[in-house]
């Protein structure tokens, strides 16, 4: 009883703290507003009686973008709590202020919302350089040792941004026929047919996580591809290193009102600390298990076979823009982590074939005619499997898994508005793929819209992994992995669904819980 009256006092004084910094917070955005309007005046050049402005700074005459009048310390975040998914609420605000650009306020967040394909492509795109940085959300700083910068995805635009990118690209895009594309190829081979075996063992009416056995499997992927490491499923620190890394992933993908409110985040140090200790997991199984001595023995420029054989050399090579051995660590980190994304990405795909058997049997007459002698789908018949590969861009557009928000990195304008620097851009996907206006039945889960005279055909107003500088790097690994991985699935099983299970699949986010939904592989 003692301990809950203190646990519950000093969570009292911990509000009461809470409170005090948001009102001094309120009186210095007040001071900034009447400084900014000031210094707004000011820049008015006065000939006669009309007021003209400086040429340099003409952006500063445009207006504000529409919105909500924000509440004190929430901002308009009970706006976003209205919906299941946030991105639901941006199309509604655009029909009640009859603007598809609206500025929101979130905590103490600028933010705007960019709603229309022409808006955001002018993001993407036309003024790219503008709106290249990223959230400065705290949490993404303790996620990456105490720095976004050292993380591919959330870091703002650099020369060492701009360098790690180029370092991948020859990875993550290789070119059909190439020796990269080869070794991909055999690469995914051997670790699905090594996945198959596992689901081919008798387990009579024991259920068993699928989800486990999918993430090892794009782990090894990786890992042999970008490190030319492999590890077998039993080995327990190859396990904890995937599950830390599912744990992470599924980390990065909440949203919490400590990030517009940073003053609450001492309410998250308990799960922080739960966070550190999975990324300290992983760095460690990095050193150990794949750096290993090759960074230590390093003494000339080696050949490079692998992504860790590039950065050793441009590392201790000392090449200018010096990227240092923390730096290098995380991206290796950051890039293998993306099998995460694809196992869960993956475990999705099944969860809406488990109910659809129609769409599974149209995939698997399309395999059939291929007349393949192993178990295993090649890369080499994705052009040839139209109906397989576009079952993947429909459970991408159903996900509708939000971009990265973009962030102003200067005084700018969108659609004739006013952007100010730091500014936060929503960019509005979700309308994209899921708008009666550009799709037929959007909720419904038909992959034969993606086909167009037998063959893949992605309209222009399909943008799942964003564009321009800020693209996802990975985009076309996911592609590669996941028409394999599927195909190679359909060719061997039909997904069953278990009565007891729920297939329900979220939707706005792409992560899934740790412990989710299973289903039966059923031998053909």
């Amino acid at each position: 009883m003692i301990m809950a009256i203190l646990v519950n006092t000093s969570t009292y004084f911990l509000f009461a703290g809470a409170i005090l910094i948001a009102l001094i917070l309120l009186f210095v955005d007040r001071v900034r507003l009447m400084k900014k309007k000031s210094l707004e005046t000011s820049r008015k050049i006065v000939i006669g009686n009309q007021q003209m402005m400086d040429p340099e700074l003409i952006e500063a005459d445009l207006q504000d973008p529409p919105g909500p009048k924000p509440w004190p310390i929430i901002g308009s975040l009970h706006i976003l709590g209205q919906y299941d998914v946030p991105y639901k609420a941006f199309s509604v605000l655009e029909n009640t202020y009859n603007s598809q650009v609206i500025k929101l306020k979130l905590g103490s967040v600028q933010c705007v919302i960019v709603n229309g394909l022409e808006n955001i492509k002018e993001v993407l795109y036309t003024k790219g350089q503008h709106f290249d940085s990223r959230p400065n959300f705290p949490r993404y700083h303790k996620l990456f040792s105490g720095s976004k910068e050292n993380s591919l995805a959330f870091c703002d635009w650099s020369e060492v941004q701009k360098t790690r990118r180029e370092m991948l690209r020859n990875h993550v895009f290789p070119r059909a026929f190439t020796c990269k594309y080869d070794q991909l190829n055999v690469i995914i081979a051997s670790e699905v047919e090594n996945l198959l075996v596992h689901l081919d063992r008798p387990l009579g009416t024991m259920k068993v996580a699928v989800k486990p056995l999918v993430l090892r499997t794009c782990a090894n992927i990786f890992t042999s591809y970008f490190c030319s490491r492999r590890f077998e499923f039993g080995n327990q620190s190859f396990r904890n290193f995937v599950d830390s890394f599912d744990r992470v992933f599924y980390e990065v993908n909440q949203g919490y009102a400590a990030d517009f409110m940073p003053f609450l985040m001492p309410l998250h140090n308990r799960n922080m600390a739960r966070v550190s200790s999975w990324t300290t997991d992983i760095r460690n199984f990095v050193t150990g298990y794949i750096i290993e001595n090759r960074l230590n023995t390093w003494n000339k420029e080696i050949p490079e076979f692998d992504y860790v054989d590039c950065l050793i050399n441009y590392v201790k090579t000392k090449t200018v823009p010096i990227m240092e051995e923390e730096t290098a660590l995380f991206a290796l980190e950051d890039i293998i982590g993306g099998h995460s994304a694809i196992g869960n990405f993956l475990m999705k795909v099944f969860g809406y074939l488990a109910t659809r058997r129609h769409i599974q049997e149209m995939a698997q007459q399309e395999i059939d005619a291929a007349n393949i002698s192993g178990n295993t789908v090649g890369l080499e018949y994705r052009h040839s499997m139209p109906y397989t590969d576009a079952i993947i861009l429909e459970t991408v557009r159903h996900i509708s898994s939000p971009i990265v928000p973009h962030v102003a990195n200067k005084d700018t304008s969108l659609s004739g508005y006013k952007i100010e620097k730091d500014t936060f851009l929503f960019l509005n996907n979700y309308q994209l793929n899921m708008s009666e206006d550009l799709w037929n039945a959007p909720t419904e889960f038909i992959p034969e819209r993606f086909i167009k005279n037998g063959r893949i055909c992605k309209p222009k107003y399909f943008l799942p992994f964003g564009g321009g500088r800020r693209s996802c790097m990975g985009y076309k690994l996911v592609q590669h992995i996941c028409f394999s991985f599927l195909a190679s699935i359909l060719k061997n099983f039909t997904i069953v669904p278990y009565d007891d299970e729920s297939y329900q699949i979220p939707i706005g986010y792409l992560a899934l819980p740790i412990q989710t939904y299973t289903f039966r592989c059923e031998k053909r």
